[in-house]
């Protein structure tokens, strides 16, 4: 007499993935996380070989922009804005195909820009810098140091407010055609901007020195 075939039971759905689950876990296996995507970022660039020298020298390039001492009376309230002073990048030896055509910075974002009012943040010293930084500072420069109710803004040589950290379409920055002279091989450009002192907050404004950092790139056409 032949032996019956094995009997296996039937085993629903349910009790087939919980068999499954106690599989995975006598293996050390942690369970998968259900993902899904809600969308693709698309992300592009270029780069190209046309540059310019700025101030005089290959980039990158460091600037120092000094602003001169103020009062706090100066900055009353909140949104007074006092001691602007211009800057210049100024371009020179650029391609001649580059002349006729719109040049401009750009203002890149960072930990020393504060994204919510996209102006420079201040950061409290005791011997502000006196030559440009080559690179922003890696001490100095934290939520410890910051230089309260205070922040450096940037603008325009209209006024315009520039809003450093945001999306190129965004800022705001005026553009400056580059120009060839006649017989000239070479094309220039001055990009002229103003860096100014602005009150962020009703609290009081503890006296002493400041500095702030941004990193900037030429946006080329």
């Amino acid at each position: 007499m032949t032996n019956p075939l094995p009997h296996h039971p039937v085993t629903t759905a349910a009790e087939r993935r919980g068999r499954l689950a106690l599989l995975g876990l006598a293996l050390g296996l942690a369970p998968m996380p259900l993902l899904a995507a809600d969308g693709t970022i698309t992300i592009t660039g270029e780069i190209t070989s046309q540059t310019c020298k700025i101030n005089g020298a290959e980039p990158p390039a460091n600037l120092l922009v000094t602003l001169p001492r103020i009062s706090t009376t100066a900055l009353k309230n909140t949104n007074d804005v006092a001691g602007a002073t211009a800057f210049q990048i100024k371009l020179t030896d650029c391609p001649a195909t580059l002349d006729n055509k719109n040049l401009k910075a750009y203002f890149e974002p960072g930990g020393t820009v504060d994204p919510a009012t996209h102006n420079l943040i201040a950061y409290t010293t005791t011997s502000p810098p006196t030559t440009a930084a080559s690179a922003i500072p890696s001490t100095g420069v934290g939520a410890s140091d910051t230089f309260q109710s205070v922040q450096i803004q940037l603008t325009n040589p209209d006024g315009t407010i520039i809003k450093a950290g945001a999306p190129l379409a965004e800022q705001a920055v005026q553009e400056v055609k580059a120009s060839k002279a006649a017989g000239a091989s070479t094309a220039d450009a001055t990009l002229t901007y103003l860096a100014r002192y602005v009150r962020t907050s009703s609290n009081a404004i503890t006296p002493g020195k400041l500095h702030a950092y941004v990193q900037y790139s030429i946006v080329y056409p």
